[in-house]
């Protein structure tokens, strides 16, 4: 299978998690630890969209697993992330907006100078 074909097959998969998630069908949490090993092991290459999927995914399980007083608002995180996502257009510019407010605004990862919103909003690159 190409790389291609395999990034396919694994957006599809995780796509199927998050419609769980979203219909509250089981545990988000067991959802999300599946999409984040998913995202993990196609995270080769941090230009695909599996690489910022792998980081959003992670953050989230790890916040149910380091902080589980905050479960429920992590949980609740995951349905919002979830239904945002599967509500995206498909093009890259509304992933590429979805993955900066998740990584940045709602996650906390720190902001690479490159990646600052106004490059973002004028199409601009670093």
């Amino acid at each position: 299978m190409s790389d291609e074909a395999a990034l396919a097959v694994a957006k599809r998969d995780m796509e199927a998690c998050m419609r769980l998630i979203v219909s509250r069908r089981g545990p988000p949490y067991r959802a999300a630890w599946r999409m984040w090993g998913t995202a993990m092991r196609h995270a080769t290459d941090p230009e695909t969209i599996m690489w910022p999927l792998w980081l959003i995914w992670g953050a989230l399980t790890d916040w149910v697993e380091q902080k589980p007083a905050e479960a429920e608002q992590a949980e609740s995180a995951m349905i919002r992330a979830a239904q945002e996502w599967l509500s995206l257009p498909e093009n890259a510019e509304a992933q590429r907006a979805y993955f900066d407010r998740w990584l940045y605004d709602e996650l906390g990862y720190e902001r690479p100078q490159h990646a600052e919103p106004r490059d973002a909003a004028d199409g601009g690159g670093g």
